[in-house]
């Protein structure tokens, strides 16, 4: 369970990291540096890819993880007692991810409306628009992580089911 937990932040996280890269990406492209763009789209695509061969082990493969790095042995006792379902904890945990992701976000999004207020100007024209989208939407996941937090453990466990 703590492995797809972990599977379930890493993905939560990777949100903040794939507008920075679409922003190097841009920054890249409007200077003509046509090298340096291709070895960063190269590496980000990279990454990508072994970003999301972890996040699959860890939420669906998590039992091939306890396998293999043989997580499971050296204890006195095999099992851990607990009276929650498993379905239950991972939504417990998605609860709390998307809690912090709207925590997080919420007074960044009230910032950034505040100071795009104050300038009086057309929302086009701010420069810091699409960062005003991603910070809500941002927020709006957080929200619905945590109010659908036991559709998404219960998906997590049929997939589970399934393997």
């Amino acid at each position: 369970m703590l492995i797809k937990i972990l599977g379930l932040f890493l993905i939560f996280q990777a949100v903040s990291i794939i507008p920075e890269w679409i922003s190097s990406i841009y920054f890249l492209y409007e200077n003509g540096d046509a090298k340096n763009l291709i070895i960063l789209i190269f590496s980000i695509l990279l990454v990508l890819f072994i970003f999301y061969l972890v996040c699959r082990l860890f939420l669906f493969k998590a039992n091939w993880i306890i396998d293999k790095l043989k997580l499971d042995t050296g204890f006195e006792s095999n099992t851990i007692e607990l009276n929650w379902s498993q379905s239950k904890i991972i939504s417990i945990a998605v609860i709390v991810i998307g809690a912090l992701m709207l925590i997080t976000n919420v007074p960044i999004l009230f910032k950034e409306f505040f100071i795009f207020f104050q300038q009086k100007i057309l929302f086009k024209d701010y420069p810091k628009s699409g960062w005003l989208i991603f910070y809500f939407c941002k927020a709006i996941i957080g929200y619905l992580l945590m109010t659908n937090s036991f559709r998404i453990a219960k998906l997590l466990s049929d997939k589970k089911r399934k393997e």
